[in-house]
């Protein structure tokens, strides 16, 4: 199996950085149980005694004081909490019983399957349920910035009730050295050319064809079938034998941007036990969530150290994506100087990643075009599609949409062994 891979390194949008003892993940952070198929694969490649459990508080922010809740029990601490106040919280039970209805249709794989619930904003859905103001404000749209980094008008609905149990309403791991780690366990075994552009991938009677250049020069190789891993807006340029419709779906997809730092501290910041704090609209208009990543899993720093990332949402991302990275640091710390006063004094080092793309900004209506773009694929077509764009955009969903385009193209070619092979490895660019 060759992978045709872009970047120069494996692993897309995870990765670890060390520094100074210091270990940094500068995408995705923690590994949610939930993530079945990821759990599985960790499981399938033996990396099981390197998950590490992962301290699931989370501190949801309002007046400037933290309230704590825990991920894995989030409706019952809710119902606890002092964030809200006792009107708020018997407005919990409408959360709670619309999250049972379309709990069983939030698919990693497809999200289409809840298209009937994609008709409105969960800002939307809040007002006509009569749940907005403290609900809304303090729980539901931190719930959607902490999980898709964009406000709560503008997506699904379907988004936020994905995010609430498919994501945050779990238990958490870690990977003990690292989600790094975890992507080199998978590519080991393979063949994988880094620093390629694919250019073109046509499909015949015998095979796919594949055009791409790398370092040393263009190339064009011949295979059974294909895979093809991407951004979705980039697909159609891959693809030129796509169906229009289907082509025309993929280059209307938006992608989020995100800025986030990681910060190195001489000292874990006072009062802070959680590891992951959630900054609602009226707390900052830029910062979605601090990590605190020597909270989160032993290891992560030297030994009375602290560790935090900041975590921007999209709109201030683009807006400031051209300025210096002191002026971003410093943009970042003023959200976060009242709840950690005198933060920045204890600043050893900070690491800016700018990340583009990272989820598909969502609208209310996308599942169920979705929908469509799902019915009107060929089975027996020798290339298949993945990449998160098939659900809420994590590191799961792309497990997932990788088994399913492994297993169909298997199929397709008439060779289980080749599908099994391939789900083994879903998030690769095949031939």
């Amino acid at each position: 199996m060759v992978v045709l891979e872009r970047r120069d390194r494996v692993g897309g949008q995870l990765l670890t950085v060390r520094r100074d003892g210091f270990l940094m993940e500068t995408g995705a952070t923690v590994l949610p149980e939930a993530y079945s198929s990821v759990m599985a694969l960790v499981d399938e490649i033996g990396m099981r005694d390197e998950l590490i459990p992962s301290n699931s508080l989370m501190g949801f922010v309002r007046d400037a004081k933290l309230h704590l809740l825990r991920a894995d029990n989030l409706a019952i601490d809710a119902a606890r909490t002092k964030l809200l106040s006792t009107r708020a919280k018997l407005q919990v039970g409408k959360l709670a019983f619309d999250a049972m209805r379309i709990g069983k249709l939030l698919s990693y794989e497809d999200l289409s399957v809840a298209s009937a619930y994609d008709v409105e904003s969960p800002a939307a859905y809040a007002r006509r349920r009569g749940i907005d103001g403290e609900l809304y404000d303090f729980l539901i749209e931190p719930t959607v910035r902490a999980g898709a980094g964009v406000p709560g008008d503008v997506i699904s609905v379907v988004e936020f009730f994905f995010l609430w149990q498919k994501v945050l309403g779990t238990k958490l791991y870690a990977f003990r050295d690292g989600y790094s780690s975890f992507m080199e366990r998978i590519a080991a075994p393979l063949d994988v050319r880094l620093g390629v552009t694919v250019e073109q991938v046509i499909e015949d009677a015998d095979g796919v064809e594949i055009t791409w250049t790398g370092p040393d020069g263009q190339h064009t190789e011949r295979g059974a079938g294909a895979v093809v891993s991407s951004m979705g807006n980039e697909v159609p340029d891959l693809l030129p034998q796509l169906d229009p419709d289907r082509a025309a779906f993929l280059r209307d997809l938006r992608y989020t941007s995100c800025i986030n730092i990681n910060v190195g501290l001489a000292r874990p910041p006072a009062n802070m036990p959680a590891s992951f704090v959630v900054f609602p609209r009226p707390a900052s208009d830029a910062l979605f969530a601090i990590i605190a990543e020597h909270n989160k899993a032993p290891g992560r720093t030297p030994p009375g150290k602290g560790l935090i990332g900041l975590y921007s949402m999209n709109e201030w991302a683009v807006e400031h994506a051209d300025e210096d990275d002191d002026t971003l640091l410093a943009g970042l710390l003023r959200d976060a100087e009242p709840l950690m006063p005198g933060l920045d004094n204890d600043i050893e080092f900070a690491r800016v990643n700018r990340w583009y793309p990272v989820l598909v900004y969502s609208h209310p209506g996308l599942y169920r075009e979705l929908g469509r773009f799902h019915a009107t694929r060929r089975r027996n077509s020798r290339i298949h599609l993945a990449g998160s764009y098939n659900s809420s955009g994590n590191v799961n969903t792309a497990v997932a949409a990788g088994e399913r385009a492994a297993r169909e193209l298997g199929e397709a070619l008439g060779t289980p062994a080749h599908a099994a092979t391939a789900r083994r490895h879903p998030a690769a660019r095949t031939t």
